[in-house]
């Protein structure tokens, strides 16, 4: 009996000893190994996507205890700038970084982001709400744009300046937007290479009138007078301005070069079905676009000193499309991954038709073809591409989605080095 308790008494004591072990471990050594561990919590203010967050200039914090080393945030190649509608933009590249300024369409604010920071920052607080497409100047002060009315047909055309705040105001906004209506009978703009002037092109008494002015205001310059109404335009190069009647499977179309200092006009391609086209910015080149019953849509690129055309290798509408700014043979087209049976352009312009792009490069000189992006896979939606644009130096590539009108941006350099 008295060696059966010497035994209980024994095990008791172990456990006891057990317990006062676990306790230890627990309380002083996994503690410490917490307090030293390289564990990161999230940064509150990180998103992905690039919206407005609470850290600065592409960082952020590491919160573990003890810890208040900052790290660097990879911003994504592909970033989506804003989830709701906007109402065209602008982009520059100056020697210290890259910036996209662009209008939000529902309420008019004037927004910005930077390739070296995750913030969104609001720039303007003054609206300018159902603005739907605007063109900007060089340094992205001033802009002209389109602003949709209460009717949903009749379209207004403004011209606005960001001025700086007074630091006296309670406006948390470091800008000021000014602007002023310009006459009726604007149906299309474009500016100029260096987006110093700007090309009007008004419909009154059934002519079309095209003019030139400064991009700051002033005289406009009347420069031609055409019975042609209804045109898509651009101005790729200086002593160029491009015109090309609005395109449809049932229409001829025709593409035409204009001297703005002399008003001649040079008939560049057509007759042509569907036509659409984008002009490269040393008018070298055309891509082109057109109907084709058995492929819905087929594309070119159309050399202009030659007058000849080679098949482009993939197919797409030009109106997905955007000549290269610094390399000037390149083209970036939006390319749907899988082919779309339709009634090209038409059932796309109505949206009764939409595509799932990939990004694609095409070399106008040597005819190459390279793959840029997956866009759909890397922002895990389906991506109708349209309203293309490129910074000066081609270091991004900017982007609407036609689906829901929200805003991208692809960093070209991250992306083709992939």
């Amino acid at each position: 009996m008295q060696h059966k308790t010497s035994n209980i008494i024994i095990a008791v004591i172990i456990i006891i000893i057990l317990i006062a072990g676990f306790v230890f471990w627990f309380l002083f050594m996994h503690s410490t190994t917490n307090n030293g561990s390289s564990t990161n919590n999230p940064s509150t203010g990180f998103n992905p996507f690039g919206q407005t967050g609470t850290n600065q200039q592409g960082t952020s914090t590491n919160n573990t205890p003890g810890n208040n080393v900052p790290t660097e945030v990879t911003i994504p190649s592909l970033r989506l700038l804003s989830s709701t509608p906007i109402g065209g933009y602008g982009a520059s590249t100056t020697a210290s970084t890259t910036f996209v300024r662009w209008i939000d369409r529902g309420r008019g604010n004037i927004l910005e982001a930077r390739e070296d920071s995750i913030n969104i920052t609001t720039l303007s607080n003054t609206l300018l709400p159902r603005t739907y497409e605007s063109t900007w100047n060089k340094d992205l002060t001033s802009f002209m744009g389109s602003i949709l009315g209460d009717d949903d047909q009749t379209v207004t055309t403004l011209f606005a300046s960001l001025s700086a705040q007074s630091t006296s105001t309670s406006s948390s906004a470091p800008y000021n937007l000014q602007g002023k209506n310009l006459p009726d009978g604007i149906v299309a703009y474009a500016s100029s290479p260096k987006k110093d002037r700007i090309f009007l092109y008004v419909v009154q008494n059934g002519q079309g009138i095209g003019y030139t002015a400064p991009f700051s205001g002033g005289t406009a310059t009347q420069i031609f007078t055409t019975p042609v109404t209804q045109v898509n335009v651009e101005w790729p190069e200086d002593n160029t301005i491009a015109i090309t009647t609005a395109g449809s499977a049932d229409a001829s179309g025709y593409l035409y070069f204009i001297n703005p200092k002399t008003g001649t006009w040079k008939k560049v391609l057509g007759p042509i079905a569907g036509l659409s086209t984008r002009v490269s910015h040393d008018a070298k080149y055309v891509l082109v676009s057109a109907s084709d019953k058995a492929d819905g849509v087929l594309t070119g690129i159309y050399s202009v000193a030659s007058s000849t055309s080679n098949d482009a290798i993939i197919r797409t509408l030009a109106d997905k499309c955007v000549w290269g700014n610094f390399y000037k043979e390149m083209v970036y087209c939006a390319v749907p991954f899988q082919p779309v049976s339709g009634t090209y352009p038409d059932d796309w312009y109505k949206g009764t038709l939409s595509t799932i792009d990939k990004i694609w490069q095409v070399n106008a000189q040597t005819g190459e073809v390279h793959l840029v992006s997956s866009v759909f896979i890397d922002a895990k939606r389906s991506i109708d591409a349209f309203n293309l644009g490129l910074d000066n130096k081609d270091n991004y590539l900017f982007f609407m989605n036609k689906n829901d009108l929200s805003f991208w941006s692809l960093d070209l350099v991250t992306a083709q080095g992939k």
